[in-house]
């Protein structure tokens, strides 16, 4: 019996906000609301807390929500769940996930002014039908309709982890289906490791495409020939599938070609041409020949360029680099000792500082950063000056301990509307380094959220700026920013900028992280980690670093930590 904390979390979530959109009782409500945020901070096996009745000591957690995480843990969707989802509209549900609405201004679009669905949503919008509904009004209707917008743009979108785990499962079927003799091969958006990915793509080399078509309809929901060679369908949940099926003799082109980028393509078509070459989806040609090539490093050959790792394959200016030797030798996740912004139980994290430092020994780590929220920070338990002295003195013990990786002490100290941190009294002698971050306010003027973290990046304790934009990818965008001043900001201060490598926000983006580096500002790929199982999210981190063409040089995770943490 298994039960993953987060998905129990967000099961009792989503059962108190569809009773708060149906008006129930409040102390109901609260009730679930309360133990989704107790099993979210669980520490060790919620399931056998759970089977041996120990969940009941939860504070929070009642006879009533321990039921559902009985059903959860069985495998089952709770009766509580099947019953408020069966008499609420779809639409209504759907309208849930617009960033902006919660589930109080969900009950009053749908009884107040009989909305339900988004496309409703935004007829009422454009309507002007929110402007005299109560709690709402014409700015708030305004930001309504920027978020179904941006929803809408989303929508036939994945998270670059939710993208690789459909591709991998598929890429497995197919080459245990196909026997020995077929290859199958990651392309698209999704092998040049892009933030999003609309599809997922692959290039079968096979002779046999009749056989790869009926793995595919065993496989996918939906799927159809849509050309030589080319398939197109969709999985159960409705993410879109490109196959392209190739012989042997024209795989390694087939590969490239559905790699892209077109920019990349376009730029090696001009230098195939230059040389008396042409190049087509089927391969490189010298008049009637194919020049045969093996493998991407002779097709680039070919083309008097190095290899092109995919993650550069975007503008097309690679190429040029390529053909003078000029790419760089980018940084690789063996190149990381360590990261810096990592939460444990005394904030919101869901393990203490010492199996953090545990799991970051086992990944080979050499040191261990922990950041845990600030005061101001209450909705994530932020840390006060009595319980960060007590997380210091148990860092100390840790660091005493042989075959620890060198824990170091930080903190996440939100930044304060008027740009300052929020470092506990008498706490910042005591701090090894402050990773700076915004969490409200994210409305304020372009002016007023620039001048609020240049000032931010300029105070004496901060190293490093965390997640720069604020952006929840195909959630919410990004606040209005001068990223260029506030990056110039941290070139002056010497302060690092985080990649954040959670796979819901990855913010820096890659282009911003490329900017940071050719002004001359150090990069820190930080996983955000909230359990041990989020240090693993520090790959799509290193994703990122690499599209900007980090070397192990440009980030602070690949050097000695105790350079960094002296203080200029």
């Amino acid at each position: 019996m298994t039960l993953d904390r987060r998905t129990a979390a967000r099961t009792l979530r989503e059962i108190a906000d569809l009773l708060e959109v149906h008006g129930e009782n409040v102390y109901r409500v609260r009730a679930f609301s309360n133990a989704a945020r107790a099993v979210e901070r669980v520490e060790g096996d919620l399931a056998e807390m759970v089977a041996s009745g120990d969940v009941l000591q939860l504070r929070g957690v009642g006879r009533g929500t321990a039921a559902v995480l009985e059903e959860l843990a069985a495998g089952r969707q709770p009766e509580v769940l099947d019953e408020v989802i069966g008499r609420t509209p779809p639409g209504v549900r759907e309208m849930l996930g617009i960033a902006g609405l919660g589930p109080k201004k969900v009950h009053s679009l749908w009884h107040d002014l009989g909305v339900a669905g988004v496309g409703e949503l935004e007829y009422a919008c454009r309507e002007n039908r929110l402007v005299e509904l109560p709690g709402f009004g014409a700015r708030i209707q305004e930001r309504l309709l920027e978020a179904i917008r941006f929803a809408q743009r989303s929508r036939e979108r994945r998270l670059i982890n939710e993208a690789w785990a459909s591709a991998a499962e598929l890429q497995n079927t197919l080459k245990s289906r196909l026997g020995g003799g077929a290859r199958v091969d990651v392309a698209g958006e999704l092998r040049r490791q892009c933030e999003t990915v609309g599809a997922v793509e692959l290039v079968v080399t096979s002779s046999d495409e009749e056989a790869v078509g009926r793995v595919l309809a065993d496989e996918l929901e939906t799927v159809e020939r849509t050309g030589p060679g080319l398939w197109t369908g969709a999985t159960g949940d409705n993410f879109t599938v490109q196959i392209r099926v190739a012989a042997p003799l024209e795989a390694v082109a087939a590969l490239i070609w559905m790699t892209g980028s077109a920019g990349h393509l376009h730029a090696l078509g001009v230098r195939a041409e230059a040389m008396g070459l042409r190049l087509r989806e089927d391969g490189l040609w010298f008049g009637d020949d194919r020049v045969w090539c093996e493998g991407e490093m002779a097709f680039y050959e070919a083309l008097g360029c190095w290899w092109i790792p995919p993650e550069l394959r975007e503008d097309g200016d690679e190429v040029g680099m390529a053909a003078e030797g000029s790419l760089p030798e980018l940084v690789m996740m063996d190149d990381l000792l360590g990261a810096l912004h990592n939460h444990t139980t005394d904030s919101d994290g869901a393990a203490s500082a010492e199996t953090m430092a545990v799991a970051a020994r086992q990944r080979g780590w050499s040191f261990f950063g922990v950041a845990d929220h600030s005061p101001a920070a209450r909705y994530a338990n932020g840390v006060d000056a009595e319980r960060l002295r007590r997380q210091w003195r148990r860092i100390d013990e840790l660091n005493n301990v042989d075959g620890m990786p060198r824990v170091v002490k930080g903190l996440e100290a939100d930044v304060l509307p008027d740009g300052g941190l929020d470092i506990p009294e008498g706490c910042e002698a005591g701090l090894e380094y402050v990773v700076a971050s915004v969490h409200s306010r994210f409305r304020m003027t372009r002016e007023e959220q620039s001048q609020r973290l240049v000032k931010a990046v300029a105070h004496p304790a901060c190293r490093v700026l965390g997640h720069p934009t604020g952006r929840l990818l195909l959630a919410r965008p990004g606040y209005e920013v001068d990223l260029e001043r506030v990056l110039s900001a941290c070139a002056e201060h010497r302060v690092a900028v985080e990649i954040n490598a959670s796979p819901y926000r990855l913010d820096v983006g890659w282009r911003w992280a490329r900017r940071a580096l050719e002004m001359g500002v150090r990069l820190v790929v930080n996983p955000d980690a909230h359990s041990p199982e989020g240090l693993d999210d520090l790959r799509w981190g290193v994703a990122v670093a690499r599209k900007a063409g980090a070397t192990p040089r440009d980030l602070v995770n690949c050097a000695d930590i105790e350079d960094f943490l002296v203080r200029s």
